[in-house]
């Protein structure tokens, strides 16, 4: 029995799919309470609700449980309850100690590209504090970092898509920063495949990899891949980070889902990409391009 945590989310229902599907494994997701259920709908999973920061809910979840993947990460914060904190960093000890108490045999961890422990950037530096109890666990593990990730339902590029066909009729683009930052966007379905082969391996086991696609494309070299799939033309004006700096603050304060915050700002100002040869050799994958891979789900 494999136990995923975030199971319902963009990344963890393919993951689960895969498991169910194609590896016809014996899957059991941790869902919320009031949690998208229906998202896994005709697939042949148990569901269990709990919640990873209430350690008293987990224990019934690990039961019998010989592999986790632990896939709960948020990218925005809904203080008091829903913080970075809270979810990368006290939500994975929890998990960490319930598998370790249920005799769990491996553990396959979500991080992030560019976690460690001395970033200014409270969401890579929680990520790091998350990988930190996997591997002093004493449970065999794998930790992934992957990059920007792509696919059906995924809120980076159809968010930028949905300001496109917003902005239809605008010959100009604004875009946050100076375009130059450099991402490494990898395919759902890759992210997937690495995660299955990672629980099911007896081979794969103690290592960190750091999963990205074959390119190191700029904010700016995205954007016009992104137009030349949806057939438009537009001019990029940049906006200086921190003129943006006042529009997240009060995003932050009065919208339940801002579109922007501080913390995405400031992860604007580095770099996400990073050295994918091990993925490539030991996961036996040739990663998908940003341009096929946003083909096969990006809408005019």
């Amino acid at each position: 029995m494999i136990l995923v945590t975030g199971g319902t989310g963009f990344v963890g229902r393919n993951i689960v799919r895969k498991l169910v599907q194609e590896e016809k494994q014996k899957v059991r997701c941790l869902v919320r309470k009031g949690g998208r259920r229906e998202v896994l709908e005709g697939l042949d999973v148990e569901l269990v609700e709990g919640d990873i920061t209430s350690p008293v809910t987990l224990a019934g979840a690990m039961r019998g449980v010989d592999a986790v993947i632990h896939i709960v990460g948020i990218i925005r914060e809904i203080p008091p309850d829903v913080t970075f904190e809270k979810i990368h960093a006290e939500g994975t000890a929890n998990v960490v100690e319930a598998a370790k108490r249920a005799g769990v045999k491996k553990f396959v961890h979500m991080s992030a590209m560019g976690s460690r422990a001395d970033t200014p950037s409270r969401y890579h530096t929680t990520k790091w504090a998350g990988e930190e109890a996997v591997r002093s666990s004493g449970i065999p593990f794998v930790i992934f970092r992957p990059s920007i990730i792509c696919g059906k339902d995924d809120e980076f590029v159809n968010m930028f898509a949905q300001m496109v066909r917003q902005t239809w009729f605008l010959p100009v683009f604004n875009v946050i920063g100076s375009g130059k930052v450099k991402m490494q966007p990898i395919y759902v379905g890759d992210v997937a495949h690495c995660f299955v082969k990672a629980a099911l391996s007896a081979d794969i086991v103690n290592k960190t990899y750091e999963l990205g696609g074959p390119e190191r494309l700029s904010i700016d070299e995205m954007l016009d891949t992104i137009f030349r799939v949806m057939g438009v033309w537009k001019r990029k004006v940049h906006m200086p980070i921190t003129a943006a700096w006042p529009m997240a603050f009060v995003m932050e304060k009065t919208c339940t889902k801002p579109m922007l915050t501080r913390e995405q700002l400031i992860m604007l100002k580095s770099d996400n990409v990073g050295d994918i040869t091990e993925m490539k050799r030991d996961f036996k994958l040739m990663p998908m391009r940003f341009e096929d891979a946003i083909r096969t789900y990006l809408q005019v």
